[in-house]
Order: C-alpha cells, then structure tokens, then sequence
C-alpha cells in the first residue's frame, strides 16, 4: 500500500493537545520539581571580567561555611579543565584565562541552593585583568587573541561561488550596496537550563533529569566526560519548558553536577537562574553584512555578492552551525545566477553563539529580502513585484537548485490575495491623507530541514492493551505526544485512546537523535508510520495465532480482531498481551528507524500591516499573515501554533530585543527591564494560512514548521517600517529597531513632509 493509499482518521485533523490539560492545571514535571531526600545543590562561581587571567582562588571562607561540602576548581581537580566533549575548546571550569562575562571559574556543593549560593559570594579569585575583544572590528586587528594557539581570532570561513561570482554584477542594470547587520539575542526559554543527576549504586551509573533538546547526545558526552560506558548513563528529559536550540549543546554544568554525583555518589541538582540564563546560556543572530545586489530592469536577479562578519563570542561552540546555515540560505527562495558569498567567524569576548530558533535561516533571509526592497526602490517597481519577478512558477524563472518541490509564485499570490494587498496599497494613501502611517511589508522564504541523521521509535503492547510508542525526539513545546500519536493511531488502525508517546528518555528506545532544526515530524513521525505500519502486522500475525486463523482471514476494528464472517471468534489487544503473558514470551516489540537523507524544502510568505508614530518613533503591529507550505501537515493546530510562535519571536529580534555590551565586554542587558520580550499587549492579529506540496524524499511528504514563523519577519517589519516612513526617505539596515534607535533616524532624516 502506497501513501497515497493510506485512509487517514486522525493526520490532517486539528486535535487539541493531549499534553496541556496536565500542564495548565501545574501538574508539569520539570527538573526543578525533582529531587530526592539529601539532593546537594550546586551553583557556580562566575567570571566578572570578560577577558582575564586567574592567578589565585582562594575558597577557604566558603568550604568553613555551614552546610558546605566543597568547592572545586581546576586548579584543585584538573579533569574541569579538560576541553569538554563536542565543544573541544571551552572546558568546564575556565583553567588558567576567562573569555566571558559569565564564564564559570568554580563551583560549590551544598545542602541547599541557599548555602550554595552564599558560598559562591565568599569565593576569592584574584584576576589579571586583559584587554578584551569587544567587538569584530577589534577582533580583525589581531591585537588581541583569545586563543593565541589559533593564531587569529577567525575561527571557522565559508566561499560559496557560482557563475562568474563577483563579476556577474557586470550583467546587471541596477546595483544596490548595503551593509546589513543584525543584533545579538538570547533565547530566553520559559524554562532555565536545569539539570538533576541521581547515582544509582546497583547500576554503578548515573540516572540524569536533563532539560535538554537531544538526551542521546547528552548522554554521549557524560559518558566520555567520565570515562564509563554509555549505558550506564541514563539521561531523561522530563518536562522541558523551551528550547529553541539553546538547550542543545554542551554546557559546562552539565559536566559538574554529573561529576559530583558519579564522584560522591549523590544526587546533585543544578537549576539556572534568569541572571545566568543571559551571561551563560548561549546567544545567537548578530552578524554584519557588506551586500550587493545585481538586478535587471525587468526586476530579475542578475548577482548577489556578500562579505559577512559573524560576532561568535568567546568560543567556536556550535556557531559553525548559524554561521553555515546563513550562507546556505542568503539565495532564499530566489534563483540567482552569479553568487560569490565570503563569510568569516569572528571571536570576541562575549557568550559563545550557538543556534537559536532559525539558525541562520533568519540571518540569510534578512539580508536578501533587504537587497531585493532596496532594488525595487531603486528600480521603481513595487517591493511584493520584485520577489514575484524571481520566484520559481513565475514565467522564464527556474527552480532553485536543490530545491525540491513547492509553488512559490502562486503562494506568494495568495498572500497578497489574502490581505488584499492592491487595496491596502490604495487606502495606504488616504490614510496618509488622515496623518495615520501605516506600512506593508512582505517577504519570502525557504525552511530547509531534515536531510540528516535519523530517528527511532519502539512500539510495545503493554498489559493494558494500548501500544506505547517511544521515540529519541525530546518535545519541549511543540505537542509532539499527540502528533506522533495522530500518526501511530493511523498506522495502527487504533483509537488515539490506544496510543500513549513517550519520548526524551535513552532508556526507552535503542537510539535517537533528538529535536532541533524543524526534524522532529520528518525523522520521527516518519519512523513512527513505517513502524507502526509493520507492528500492526505484528498484532495481526498474533491475533491469527490466538484465534487459529490465517492473518488474511483477519478483521479489525479499532483494538478488536476477528475472523472474517464469525464476529464472535474476536480478541483484543489487552487479551493478546494477557496471551503473550501466559506463555512467558517477552512483551511483544518492535523498533524501527528513519534515515532522514534527503532535506526538505518548506516555502513561506509572509506580509505585515504596522503603524508607525513618526513623533515619538512607536512602531504598533496590526495584523501579521503567513501562508506556509508545511508539505503534509499533521495537526494544523499545533502548526499553526508552531508558525505564530515564530512570527512572536521574530517580532522580538524585529523590535525589541538585542543584548548590548560596552566596550569592555560587560552584558548591558540582563533583566527583562533591559530585554525586552514582546508580551500578549505587542501581539498582532495572526493569520496563518496551509497549503500543502508533499515533499517527494520522504515517505509522509512532511517538510517542517518548527522555523516557519521566524525566517523572514525581521526582514518583513523593516520593510513595513520603511514603508510607512516613506515619506521621510527612512532606510533601516539593522535589526531589531528599537523605538530609541527609530527615533534616532527621525531625527536625521528631512523635517515632517
């Protein structure tokens, strides 16, 4: 039976989420609420400076405090200042230099977190303080070097060319120039990094409660950090309140409170708190751009050169992973013949950069979706005419390489149908007439996801009769119990009631990856259907055995099998279980894996209507409308949900947030006073509007959302910004623009027209 043929009940059906009723009512289970009798706390000694040697630390006053039981540096327990696994250069314990405001340099154990944190305030380092690097511009000179032994502080580059590269701008009517620079963010989940690690002794090994995005990686790296099988360390993530790739990585903390509870044979807790989440957890977005773009005068790209400068941070991290993805996705949806894209990943003295929701995708897009605004001014043409003139379906436009599917003209047309753009044009004027300004801005982009890795899932029937289905994909938000479920009750031709989902846990299911860059529907809801599909199987070859029946001869409905013409001869998935029971035969399982090869491409369209105040430079959002193809879509709820999470992120790096450092490396910016978060009161009018192009690579035609909300808007509320200040001649190349920087330009622009 082919996809195709495939009846679905459940996929494609808005169901709410089994998920929330437990936790709207508080009875969630984070790493916060664990903790057994006796549970040391631990809490960390921060490095104050942001670029500076340690020459002494002296924790005498904080071991004689009470209820201490010890404080460790690497100068006192070497292996903290030992490179940590995966990171290979930032070790667990700052040994010998700190790069970072934030950078821990010791930690205490104590009965409680209150001891904990005293103890931490009576820990005397004595620092050399160094110059830092503070910004890329510094960085370049090489005055300074963060890590000596790498000889610059560039620590990763990107060359794309195609075509004839740089000299493509020779084929082209109009070039536009910009330099486009984006802010840093922090990601700031609902819920801190946290973790719980519990010694078990009849295992020797380490039960650890992680709030993290990917258990089997955690698992790895604990393992290698001390030096014992992997299967003695089980890592489960409970409830996780929020992730968006902060929550992905190798961390320090990580590394401590595991080492204290193997070491002492304890359970040891580390819960961060939001001053920590903004010094210490990792940051993302801030990148300068030097562009060109090469267009015709019909509108068409001829070239696109870019020279692009990513601000890391202290440490290479995960960076490589945005920095990549950025030069990947600076095409957007667009075909462009001549390319030559030169990235270079700089090191400074602030929070190492690692992905946040987009990775990249949201940097690439900016920049481009700017480029083509500045074209179509420069060209006179309309902004939502110019991407018309370049998307795939358009007449003489071909497809972007690679790409795989998708109508991106005709999407892009429907959301201007959707907001009745021409109208909005033609009211534009009399609102302007009225002194109201209001602007339009619209975009497009490309959500590439998958085409990497794989995931699990382990079906079982349990003595109750329902089928529980495990995967290695960690939800921290996404509602993926009931999506995964929508899909296994499929397969399984079984009531949802049937299916529970269990996931996050390494001792459930043999291997997995975990949830990170929009994979999670792709790579496990595909391993979920083809598994699903052959345990039913599985059932109906036990069922034909119970009943003394060829499977052939086998009916079912819902969790009943019965011979075809005797309904009376039936059983049920609970008396198979019983049956399997009797015979002292192992529950019956079955696991299955999805190898996710080839990506898939997701298209979007986006568009916003805000109003701006020209006299005191507030920028108020109206209404914000998505058109998506999510190839096929599970439950347009929880994707609607996931898009509008986005475009409420994407608002934030678009208006408000940005975390802002002096000249010496000191963080600006480390409450919610400072960062602002766009709250229920900025929200817009959402409209989110599916279509569906199945993607071709893989078997449920699924390409992701996880992203979808989040790639263009910045470049999207800049474009309608300018929009509104059109009179004034605004032009904005940095994001997020805040009401003091908008201010700013006001002021330096033409007097009120």
């Amino acid at each position: 039976m082919t996809l195709a043929d495939q009846q679905w009940r459940y996929v494609g059906q808005s169901m709410a989420r089994r998920e929330d009723a437990r936790l709207v009512r508080g009875k969630g289970t984070f790493v916060s609420d664990l903790g057994d009798e006796g549970t040391w706390s631990l809490a960390v000694v921060r490095s104050p400076h942001a670029h500076a040697r340690i020459l002494a630390i002296d924790t005498h006053e904080a071991e004689a405090m009470p209820g201490v039981y010890g404080v460790f540096t690497a100068l006192s327990h070497p292996e903290f200042g030992r490179p940590m696994p995966e990171d290979r250069r930032q070790s667990p314990l700052a040994a010998g230099t700190v790069r970072y405001v934030g950078e821990p340099v010791a930690f205490v154990l104590a009965e409680n977190r209150y001891r904990a944190e005293d103890a931490v305030e009576a820990v005397r380092v004595q620092y050399d303080v160094l110059k830092p690097v503070s910004s890329v511009e510094e960085a370049l000179t090489g005055a300074v070097l963060l890590h000596p032994d790498l000889g610059s502080n560039v620590a990763d580059r990107v060359t794309v060319v195609r075509g004839l590269g740089e000299a493509g701008l020779k084929e082209a009517d109009v070039v536009v120039e910009m330099r486009v620079s984006m802010g840093r963010v922090s990601p700031q989940a609902l819920e801190p990094r946290a973790i719980f690690a519990r010694y078990e002794a009849e295992r020797e090994g380490l039960v650890v409660y992680y709030a993290t995005q990917s258990v089997f990686a955690a698992q790895r790296r604990i393992a290698e950090f001390l030096g014992m099988e992997v299967d003695r360390v089980r890592v489960i993530a409970p409830d996780v309140g929020g992730g968006f790739g902060a929550k992905n990585g190798a961390y320090p903390e990580e590394f401590l409170a595991t080492w204290a509870a193997f070491h002492f044979r304890r359970s040891v807790k580390w819960v961060g708190d939001r001053f920590e989440e903004f010094l210490a957890t990792t940051q993302e977005r801030e990148q300068v751009h030097y562009a060109k773009l090469g267009v015709a005068r019909t509108g068409r790209i001829v070239a696109l050169v870019d020279t692009f400068y990513q601000d890391n941070g202290a440490y290479p991290n995960r960076g490589h992973i945005p920095f990549h993805h950025t030069a990947e996705n600076l095409l957007g949806p667009y075909a462009i013949p001549h390319v030559a894209i030169e990235g270079h990943m700089v090191l400074t003295s602030k929070v190492p950069q690692a992905p946040y929701r987009g990775a990249g995708r949201p940097q690439g897009h900016f920049v481009i979706e700017r480029l083509l605004d500045r074209a179509a001014d420069a060209l006179g043409m309309d902004r939502a005419d110019i991407r018309l003139a370049n998307l795939y379906g358009t007449p003489g436009v071909p497809k972007p390489a690679n790409y795989d599917n998708g109508a991106y003209a005709k999407t892009f047309q429907t959301l201007l149908e959707t907001i009745g753009y021409r109208d909005l044009r033609e009211k534009q004027t009399a609102w302007r007439q009225t002194g109201r300004y209001l602007g339009i801005g619209v975009a497009s982009s490309v959500e590439i996801s998958g085409g990497q890795g794989f995931e699990g899932a382990r079906f079982t029937l349990r003595e109750n009769g329902t089928v529980a289905v495990a995967t290695g994909a960690v939800a921290h938000g996404q509602g993926h119990r009931t999506a995964l479920a929508q899909i296994a009750a499929d397969a399984l031709a079984l009531p949802m009631e049937q299916v529970w989902v269990e996931e996050g846990d390494t001792g459930a299911v043999a291997r997995g990856i975990g949830t990170f860059g929009s994979r999670t529907m792709m790579a496990a809801g595909n391993a979920v259907h083809r598994g699903g599909r052959q345990f039913a199987e599985m059932l109906r070859a036990l069922a034909a055995e119970m009943l003394e029946a060829s499977p052939l001869d086998l009916s079912q409905e819902g969790e009943r099998y019965f011979v075809r013409g005797v309904p009376a001869k039936v059983v049920t998935l609970a008396e198979l279980a019983a049956y399997v029971k009797r015979q002292g035969r192992p529950p019956l399982v079955h696991e299955e894996d999805f190898p996710s090869k080839s990506p898939a491409y997701g298209f979007g369209a986006h568009a916003a209507l805000v109003e701006v105040d020209p006299d005191t430079a507030r920028v108020k959002v109206l209404d914000y409308t998505v058109v998506h193809d999510g190839g096929t879509v599970i439950n347009p709820l929880t994707a609607t949900g996931q898009v509008m999470g986005g475009v409420v992120q994407g608002l934030g790096t678009a208006l408000w947030e940005e975390m802002r450092y002096d000249s010496e490396g000191q963080p600006l910016t480390t409450t919610f006073l400072d960062y602002h978060l766009p709250s229920i009161a900025e929200m817009p009018d959402m409209q989110i509007v599916h279509i569906s192009y199945p993607a071709p690579h893989n078997p449920m035609g699924i390409k992701g959302v996880g992203e979808a909300g989040i790639i263009p808007t910045q470049a999207v509320i800049l474009s309608a910004i300018e929009d509104a200040l059109a009179p004034w001649g605004v032009r904005l190349d940095h994001a997020p623009v805040t009401a003091g920087r908008l201010f700013d330009v006001l002021n330096t622009v033409q007097a009120r027209p």
